[in-house]
């Protein structure tokens, strides 16, 4: 199993909007395709609203090919704009556990 890690910066004011479009269009559009989401948080420190989600993979061959068919979903690309406008800066990491922690 490996772990994407997402840390999203929504500009002050529109966490209400991040997260109506998140739960309406994004995360159906994420299921439909496969991509499971693990946790979700959101911190109100700072500049910006900070959005934090886990995803779970397979693997690294099942992220490759779930990603590529999120990212060319008509349903995805037409909330980019919307979604550029309202949110700053974006890290992804992929996680590897190692043995010890609960998650594996």
């Amino acid at each position: 199993m490996i772990y994407l890690h997402v840390t999203v910066q929504v500009q002050r004011g529109k966490m209400r909007e991040w997260t109506k479009i998140f739960e309406e269009h994004l995360l159906p559009a994420m299921q439909k395709h496969g991509q499971r989401l693990v946790g979700a948080w959101k911190t109100s420190v700072g500049m910006y609203d900070e959005v934090t989600d886990l995803y779970a993979f397979e693997d690294f061959t099942q992220f490759q090919k779930i990603r590529e068919k999120l990212f060319n979903d008509p349903e995805i690309q037409k909330w980019l704009p919307i979604i550029y406008e309202i949110t700053g800066q974006e890290e992804s990491k992929i996680l590897v556990p190692l043995g010890y922690g609960e998650l594996k």
